[in-house]
């Protein structure tokens, strides 16, 4: 079994990987879905502000190209 700290990298290498598009829409996703969950341990309504909030930094992350490597 892998430690933390080798499935991190290997995650890490695999969302390097994706095309500018792909990770941006991975990181919307991942942002709509951790708001989705804390709004439900909080037990409020957050699903607006979840999907606006997903959108909006898909959008950042691809306009910013934020896995682009430096060189």
């Amino acid at each position: 079994m892998d430690g933390p700290r080798q499935l991190y990298r290997r995650a890490d290498d695999w969302a390097r990987g994706l095309s500018r598009l792909r990770y941006a829409l991975l990181a919307g996703v991942v942002v709509t879905v951790s708001v989705l969950a804390v709004g439900v341990l909080l037990d409020t309504s957050t699903t607006a502000f979840a999907v606006t909030m997903g959108v909006i930094l898909a959008g950042l992350y691809y306009a910013g190209d934020v896995n682009a490597e430096d060189g």
